[in-house]
């Protein structure tokens, strides 16, 4: 531990040493000198004041030349003269080209002689003199070029490609005999085969045979009166008629529906019969409703009607008619169970809907 402490008061006498024997040492170098110079401000007047005029102060402005300094001729190489050689072409020497000697061509000279006086071009004779206020008509420009201008014609002249000059008819002059041109005649029939005299007998036969002419009908030959003992057509027409509406009512229609048959037709439509809609005054009304049937069971729909009423206003009566006409058609969509043999009894059917019940017939 005391060497450290040996070590430690050693560093810090010789820092104290060294920072006392600096002092001395940094004072004896050599301070710098520091020339000052007086100044005096002057005026721009007083500064004029002071130059005489015309006196500039003469500056010097040459300047000496210095020598340029001389290169030293560096020792050619070998190399380097082989290359400015390969540098520097050889000058080629051109060949002279022989003396040609020159051809003279004679070009005889070419005498024309151009007057100047050019023909003036004929014009026609014009009516036009230039005292007429009205401007002088300029022929338009047309598709047919001419060596002499010409106005449009009027629309009444026929225009035509050339000039025709009119004529005046000679009276001394004989009549021309005007020559009638024969009609185009039509050219002969002819044929690109040539027929032989033995084809043209088999041609000349006949081909096709005439109708035979009927033979002339005879008079009929009178019939002898005899009395017509049978009736005529619409009386006979009239008896068929009479005794085929006597068979139908004649005829049996089938025996009639029996009472059960009739009360399971009526609980079959009062299923659908539904009155809870109705007000009391329709409900007192009664209705007679009639409609066609089927053979399979069903309703006619459109042969359903009312056919009476009773005990009610119209109003009432269309009300309830409406009610029953929809029982029929509700219940009557799948057909009901009645006999085929006795169609003949229910095809037409008439029911009458009141409070009380339904009744059939």
């Amino acid at each position: 531990m005391r060497w450290s402490w040996y070590i430690s008061g050693a560093g810090h006498i010789a820092f104290i040493l060294a920072v006392f024997l600096a002092g001395p040492l940094a004072s004896d170098r050599p301070s710098e000198v520091v020339i000052l110079s007086e100044v005096a401000i002057l005026s721009e007047q007083e500064f004029a004041a002071l130059v005489p005029p015309g006196a500039a102060p003469q500056t010097q402005t040459d300047v000496p030349e210095v020598d340029a300094p001389e290169e030293d001729e560096a020792p050619s190489s070998p190399m380097a003269v082989a290359a400015t050689e390969l540098a520097t072409p050889s000058p080629v020497a051109i060949p002279e080209s022989p003396d040609v000697p020159a051809f003279e061509i004679d070009q005889p000279a070419l005498g024309v002689e151009i007057d100047d006086n050019a023909p003036t071009a004929l014009l026609p004779p014009s009516d036009i003199d230039g005292s007429s206020s009205q401007p002088d008509q300029v022929a338009a420009p047309a598709a047919r070029v001419a060596p002499v201008p010409q106005l449009a014609p009027p629309p009444e002249a026929e225009s035509g490609e050339d000039l025709i000059e009119a004529t005046v008819p000679d009276p001394e002059a004989p009549p021309e005999l005007v020559k009638e041109e024969d009609a185009p005649q039509a050219p002969q029939e002819a044929s690109d085969r040539i027929v032989t005299e033995a084809e043209e007998e088999e041609t000349n036969a006949v081909v096709s045979s005439m109708r035979p002419r009927p033979r002339p009908s005879r008079p009929p030959s009178p019939a002898p009166d005899v009395p017509d003992d049978t009736p005529s057509v619409p009386e006979q027409v009239a008896a068929l008629a009479d005794a085929d509406a006597d068979s139908q009512q004649v005829a049996p229609r089938g025996p009639p529906l029996t009472r059960g048959e009739r009360e399971a037709f009526g609980l079959a439509v009062g299923q659908c019969w539904n009155v809870g809609s109705l007000s009391p005054s329709a409900l007192a009304t009664t209705v007679v409703v009639a409609f066609d049937m089927q053979r399979t069971g069903a309703p006619v729909t459109g042969s359903i009607r009312m056919v009476d009423f009773s005990g009610g206003s119209e109003a009432d009566a269309d009300r309830a008619f409406q009610v029953a006409r929809r029982a029929i058609i509700r219940c009557g969509t799948k057909g009901f169970q009645l006999p085929v043999e006795k169609y003949d009894q229910w095809r037409e059917v008439e029911a009458t809907f009141n409070a009380e019940g339904m009744q059939f017939r």
